[in-house]
């Protein structure tokens, strides 16, 4: 007897197994929604002034003086740091000694050529040495007056990169100057994207640093270069009113708007799974492929192959066709 116990109990274990796949699983129903649809490609940047100038040596050389500070406005052509120009100012003392020198050769030369004790082309060639001096002292000027660091325009100090005995090289910024009330967002968009976007785009953006506050703008200009690395363009962004606490360098989150439609067929994203919707029929889950279009604030939409009336399974996620499922109230 206790033989065919252990015979039957793997059976009837598998029977309980069958009974319990077998049951309905309990699932709840959704139907569509109205409301607008808006297809946008999403794209973060951060904001920047229009016009923005660094301000850099020609020459490399330790910082003297600065002139002004963040924040200051500054006309054109002021002054707004000097650098070391000690070396240089060696350079000229010499260069002076050595131009007084070809001179005075140029002088005894031309005077021996006059008397006929010397060929003209002596002459020429001591007056090329004494041009060649002068033109390393203009040389060596132009450096010396590359040393005093002018604003190219006039606008705000936006930032301010060097401290008095810092060395800057050739090229290194020290100072930024722009306009802090005329801004703008520049923008990377991945190059999949990029085809969709378009000049005069309207723009719905948030800054994180400004909360839920949201502001628009519209598509300026393209970059025609995309970045190879990180496979996106550049995209500068124009501000309609920008809020009063934007800042120059906050991040921007930008979402550039494709399409917009009024009345369009929406579901909670949770029920459309794969490009498909489930449905009840006959006490069964049955998948039904459906066209979606824009997908945002947790809604999808219904693009064609769903009823305005239907309904369909609100998380079918765990669902297999043909399963037995219940409607739960």
């Amino acid at each position: 007897m206790k033989r065919w116990l252990w015979l039957l109990l793997p059976l009837a274990l598998l029977i309980a197994a069958l009974l319990w796949w077998q049951r309905p699983t309990p699932v709840q129903l959704v139907g569509p929604t109205r409301g607008e649809a808006i297809e946008a490609v999403f794209a973060t940047g951060s904001v920047e002034p229009v016009l923005q100038l660094p301000v850099a040596p020609r020459v490399g050389g330790r910082v003297i003086e600065l002139l002004v500070d963040e924040g200051q406005a500054v006309k054109k052509g002021q002054l707004l740091a000097r650098l070391e120009t000690a070396e240089l100012e060696a350079q000229l003392q010499e260069l002076a000694a050595r131009e007084r020198q070809a001179q005075l050769a140029l002088d005894r030369v031309e005077t021996l050529v006059k008397q006929n004790f010397m060929a003209a082309s002596e002459a020429d060639r001591t007056r090329a040495e004494r041009d060649a001096v002068r033109a390393q002292i203009e040389r060596v000027r132009a450096q010396r007056a590359y040393a005093l660091l002018q604003a190219p325009v006039a606008g705000l100090v936006l930032r301010r990169d060097a401290e008095p005995g810092q060395f800057f090289a050739a090229g290194q910024p020290l100072l930024y100057l722009g306009d802090a009330l005329k801004l703008r967002v520049s923008a990377e968009v991945d190059e999949e994207d990029i085809p969709r976007v378009q000049p005069g785009m309207p723009v719905v953006l948030r800054a994180q640093a400004l909360g839920p506050q949201v502001f628009e703008g519209k598509v300026d200009s393209i970059t025609p270069r995309g970045d190879p690395v990180a496979r996106s363009y550049r995209v500068r962004i124009a501000l309609a009113a920008p809020p009063a606490a934007l800042r120059v360098g906050m991040t921007v989150d930008a979402n550039l708007i494709a399409a917009r439609r009024a009345d369009a067929l929406l579901l909670p994203t949770a029920a459309v799974l794969k490009g498909q919707v489930w449905q009840v029929v006959e006490g069964r889950a049955r998948a039904l492929k459906v066209q979606v279009g824009a997908a945002g604030n947790g809604r999808v939409e219904i693009r064609s192959g769903l009823a305005a009336d239907a309904q369909v399974i609100a998380k079918p996620e765990a669902l297999v066709e043909g399963q037995r499922v219940r409607v739960a109230p």
